[in-house]
């Protein structure tokens, strides 16, 4: 008799377990992702047709054009109005039975690509951005080889960027290559992908970082000069082996007219026909440096 209770007492655990867990998987909210513009049907549970259900979007009841076949609810031309929590109840009762969150969006289109070595010959970057969002979760994948990694079936390692999440580093495996490189970015959702290929050479995307600490010192007893340094771009590692150019343009706000000045030393004398003192307060937001390859 005991025995016969026990077993008893199992399969009416194991009933009541089992019910939870289905009524737990109910009410737990899944995803449904629906592309703008077509017509959604969520279907409420596994429930059958002919059963009688309400829907609430929210917790409110749902207001946008809609229709009701039995368990299903179907939304006519969704836009972004109409992400949200969707929930159905069986009548008449009224217990909950599914939660769906809906998410509305569009399949992305080719992401735009540029390359950049501000590190020259270390290595360089890769940027990508959607012109259009897809107002829903998107990811990357990257891939870039040079054609002599092609014959070799090797991708270039891709160290993710910290702080920008749509960045990625590569080493240069060699210098001065004759190779060309070859960049391949796919975006993906739940609604599609797309993909877009950009291809450089290696001497095309170098561009160092503008200079440092530039300042200008007016040169005692002598009004019209004017003494400009800098500093080279911290990020340009071998500044002995791969020199940089500096290009210096300049002019008080009373002159349209701009100077010019290129040199490969870090200072640089200029001169104007009328003293710096009088042009001084404008000369600082009119003073133009950049660092040449």
């Amino acid at each position: 008799m005991a025995n016969l209770v026990t077993s008893l007492c199992c399969v009416v655990l194991a009933a009541v377990v089992v019910a939870y867990a289905q009524r737990r998987i109910q009410l737990v909210a899944r995803n449904q992702y629906e592309r703008m513009g077509s017509d959604v049907t969520m279907q409420c549970g596994s429930l059958e047709s002919g059963t009688s259900v309400s829907w609430k979007v929210n917790g409110t009841d749902v207001q946008a054009k809609h229709q009701l076949e039995g368990p299903v609810l179907i939304l006519n031309q969704v836009d972004l109005s109409h992400n949200g929590l969707y929930s159905c109840f069986q009548n008449p009762h009224g217990e909950r039975r599914d939660t769906i969150y809906l998410h509305v969006g569009v399949p992305p289109r080719e992401p735009l690509i540029t390359c950049r070595s501000n590190t020259y010959p270390k290595g360089f970057y890769c940027n990508w951005h959607l012109q259009h969002s897809t107002y829903i979760p998107t990811s990357f994948e990257v891939d870039i080889h040079n054609y002599w990694t092609i014959w070799l079936s090797r991708s270039l390692a891709v160290e993710k960027d910290a702080v920008h999440k749509n960045r990625c580093h590569v080493r240069f495996p060699e210098v001065f290559s004759s190779y060309p490189y070859v960049v391949n970015v796919t975006v993906i959702n739940a609604l599609g992908k797309a993909f877009n290929t950009y291809v450089f050479e290696e001497s095309n995307i170098v561009k160092p970082d503008p200079p440092e600490r530039v300042t200008a010192t007016p040169i005692r007893f002598n009004p019209r000069r004017l003494e400009v340094s800098w500093q080279s771009p911290a990020t340009w590692p071998e500044i002995d082996s791969f020199p940089l150019k500096y290009f210096l343009r300049y002019r008080p706000l009373i002159r349209e007219q701009w100077q010019h000045v290129s040199t490969t030393f870090k200072s640089i004398c200029v001169q104007y026909r009328i003293p710096w003192m009088e042009a001084s307060r404008v000369l600082f937001q009119e003073l133009g440096l950049q660092s040449l390859k």
